[in-house]
């Protein structure tokens, strides 16, 4: 009786309150701000003495009920869990349910409403909802069907009707008839062989408004070919932003070979966190759509909504828009609406690929007080791949459209994001004092750092601006051991500093971006690294690659132009691409022939530079087994059946020494036998496969330049003699240098091969040299060491 009591003398308490706030009182100068205060007043009142009388209670489940609704009503849903966890009052658990729903812990809602019935139709209505965020569609509909109530029964209905979209019109034709049209009229898929899936139309709008937002609108058509189109279309995928950034999906669905319609309802779409297990990037999110009863010969389509909140720096826009897709784009429209006081710039690359007369001019307009850029195109070829051709921002004719007018804005917007992170707190200063204690060079100082920030802080590969292009501080990075690039750089920056080593963050778009244009400012980049000075010389730095040696880079950041954010001001270098002698790989085989003409070999391989890196990271990834099993497989190569005695992996973990792997087999043969001669298998092969084709619509793409050295020594018994000896080959090509050099002294074969890259890359107008190149290259080295075996 007391806790009721008392329950109820604070309710008239509250009363009160609600009687001197009511509207039909006159109040001279009423001021809103003192209502607020006033109100907050009075809940903490309230909150203080529940707390008091609970502690004063012998049995507090119904007062811990009422805090509990206090909270609840007050939005404080954290505290309303706290409180209605404590109460064993029968209502407890449908205030809890909801104040869990309200937190998004969709999964201990539902725990909640599974243990509890109630005949309560909001808290049905919300269980329904519940099931729904986690996707438990019949769930949700059954209990959406149990609701009777007026109140949310409409409520339930529309969820029903979201969660079936249940179609009523016949065909298309009957709902749309432009649609239809378009559908009707799509090209000849036999036009066609090479594509999965027609793009019938790709239609864009965006609009920078005059409050500097921007709203985007988007619209697509595609017409399924195949299996490789339902593959590639049927699942439809948007990345957005979730700090700013707001998505819509106005409607989505499948138009069946027949015209009839099947909708998408809330059962086919979810919005989940990209990177669910980083709750630092719970803002890059993905809304995906999947479109039901998609066949050979439907159309899938759909119309999005983006509305973004900001621009980049409150008032400045950039983007790129690429022409060409993998499949064929039958129609395409991109509109760009924006403030007549703006000025777009306009930069238009890849031209030369631009062979199917597509104008990268904009029409442009006026519209009330706006300006509006416009651009059709019609018949727009898909990209074929061909093996080791460049990435898709070098081949694909794209705009590219920016805002800004100088690298100083750019330098000035994302100077003023990240100047107050690279703060060292305690915990950084620390572990800089410990991590160059006794090294006595800058340089030993920077590598220590830089092994730290690549080997403990776990990169999450979030390209720049997927998450937002503010990064968090280094302290938070730190503690937290885990960051994308701008987070690790912002922290390897700030404890080289905290070393007094010169050091800045630098801002690049690596190769499967548009390289950084000089004279085109904008922040079209997609990752972050470092630069330290170390006797007044740069030395690039790039933490994300945990495997990369300090002033090693990884192949993609190489040959391409930075942004330098320095103290006083912004910087543009050229981190060039590294010569051949770099990238090294040297093998050395040994091979101990047996009298039985058994063999008895060890191999030992030394990695350099993106080699290094590629080989460290597969031997700390992989398990023991599958490297044993890996090895065992190529050994196949040298000796059928031949059997892996051990092997060994040296400077694993130390990234300041390439890392060696060696290991030990043996063999029940080697040689092809033909009565008494002996014939040693090919030992060494060119791989044609790039000049496979007679010609090429794109470039190849080494990707790097590299230097490959093979030493192979064959021991053999002394009745064997050398009755043939393959000449020494020495070949260059304007792409490759190779030679091969054979000896034989002291009853052991030499072979000693050496080839290098010069250019990374093949042009098309290139490539019939370089086939044929390649050819000769492969008959020379065809050759084998004939041996006689003597009685």
């Amino acid at each position: 009786m007391f806790s009721m009591y008392a329950s109820k003398k604070i309710i008239f308490f509250i009363s009160i309150l609600m009687l001197t706030l009511s509207p039909g009182l006159s109040i001279a100068q009423e001021d809103p701000q003192e209502y607020i205060k006033q109100s907050d007043l009075y809940f903490r009142k309230a909150e203080s003495i529940y707390k008091k009388l609970i502690l004063e209670s012998k049995d507090p489940t119904y007062l811990y009920f009422e805090l509990g609704r206090l909270y609840f009503d007050r939005g404080e849903y954290n505290l309303a869990v706290e409180a209605l966890k404590k109460s064993g009052h029968p209502a407890a658990s449908k205030f809890l349910a909801l104040s869990f729903y309200h937190l998004s812990n969709y999964t201990d809602a539902l725990e909640v409403f599974n243990k509890v019935e109630l005949s309560d139709d909001e808290y049905r209505y919300y269980h329904g909802l519940t099931c729904e965020r986690l996707n438990l569609f019949d769930q949700a509909l059954k209990v959406y069907r149990s609701i009777r109530g007026d109140e949310f029964l409409n409520r339930a209905n529309l969820r029903i009707e979201g969660v079936e979209r249940k179609d009523t019109v016949v065909n298309i034709r009957e709902e749309d008839p432009g649609v239809a049209k378009i559908i009707s009229a799509s090209p000849d898929e036999r036009r066609y062989p090479q594509a999965g899936a027609l793009v019938l139309l790709a239609k864009e709008d965006i609009e920078i408004t005059a409050e500097n937002t921007i709203n985007s609108k988007m619209h697509y058509l595609v017409k399924i070919l195949n299996e490789r189109g339902k593959e590639g279309f049927a699942e439809s995928s948007i990345e957005y932003d979730s700090t700013f950034e707001k998505i819509e999906l106005v409607f989505a669905r499948t138009i069946k070979p027949d015209g009839s319609v099947a909708y998408v309802g809330s059962r086919h779409i979810r919005d989940v966190s990209k990177y669910l297990n980083f709750p630092l990037y719970s803002n890059a999110r993905v809304f995906i759509i999947s479109f039901p009863e998609v066949a050979v010969g439907s159309v899938l389509e759909y119309k999005v909504k983006v509305k973004r909140s900001q621009l980049v720096n409150y008032k400045d826009f950039f983007l790129s828009y690429p022409l060409q897709g993998y499949e064929p784009i039958i129609s395409a429209e991109f509109n760009l609406t924006f403030p007549q006081d703006k000025e777009i710039r306009l930069k238009f690359i890849n031209q030369e690929y631009n062979n199917f007369s597509a104008s990268l001019i904009p029409q442009k307009t006026r519209k009330k007080e706006k300006k509006v850029y416009s651009w059709r195109f019609k018949d727009i070829p898909q990209i074929v791949s061909e093996q080791n051709m460049p990435a898709d921002v070098e081949i694909n004719p794209t705009i590219l459209l920016s805002t800004f007018t100088d690298w100083q804005q750019v330098y000035i917007w994302w100077q003023g994001l990240l100047k107050d992170k690279m703060k060292a707190d305690s915990q950084i200063k620390n572990a800089v004092k410990g991590l160059i204690k006794g090294r006595g060079s800058d340089l030993e100082k920077a590598r220590a750092i830089y092994n730290f920030c690549a080997k403990e802080i776990r990169y999450v590969a979030v390209a720049y601006g997927q998450a937002g292009y503010e990064p968090h501080s280094a302290g938070d990075i730190f503690r937290n051991k885990y960051g994308d690039c701008k987070d690790q750089s912002i922290l390897l920056v700030t404890m080289l500093r905290e070393a007094n080593l010169e050091s800045y963050p630098v801002l690049i778009a690596t190769k499967s971006y548009y390289n950084m244009n000089a004279d085109f400012p904008s922040g079209i980049f997609n990752h972050c690294i470092a630069v330290v000075y170390l006797d007044g010389k740069p030395v690039f730095l790039d933490p994300t690659a945990e495997t990369c040696s300090f002033g090693d880079l990884p192949s993609a950041d190489q040959g391409r132009r930075v942004l330098v954010f320095k103290d006083e001001g912004y910087l543009i270098e050229e981190i060039p691409l590294n010569p051949p002698e770099h990238n090294l790989i040297m093998q050395k085989l040994m091979i101990k022939v047996n009298d039985d003409e058994s063999i008895s070999a060890d191999k030992i391989n030394y990695t350099f530079g993106a080699y290094d890196q590629a080989q460290r990271y597969w031997l700390l990834y992989t398990q023991p087994e599958l490297i044993q099993d890996t090895l065992k497989n190529m050994i196949q190569n040298v000796s059928i059946g031949a059997r892996l005695d051990s092997y060994k992996i040296d400077n694993l973990s130390n990234l300041n020494t390439p890392v060696m792997l060696s290991y030990s087999f043996n063999g029940p043969e080697y040689f092809t036998n033909a009565g008494f001669l002996r014939i040693m298998p090919q030992l060494t092969s060119v791989d044609t496969s790039l000049a496979a084709k007679e010609s090429r619509k794109y470039p190849i793409d080494f990707g790097l330049l590299e230097k490959r050295e093979f030493l192979l020594e064959v021991y053999l018994p002394d009745n064997f003699v050398v009755k043939y000896m393959p000449d020494s080959i020495k070949l260059d090509s304007p792409w490759i240098s190779f030679s091969q050099e054979y000896s034989f002294e002291d009853n052991r074969i030499l072979l000693r091969q050496v080839n290098y890259g010069k250019k990374d890359k093949v042009l098309q107008k290139e490539y019939a040299e370089f086939k044929g190149f390649m050819e000769n290259l492969a008959r020379a080295i065809k050759q084998r060491v004939v041996l006689e075996k003597i009685k």
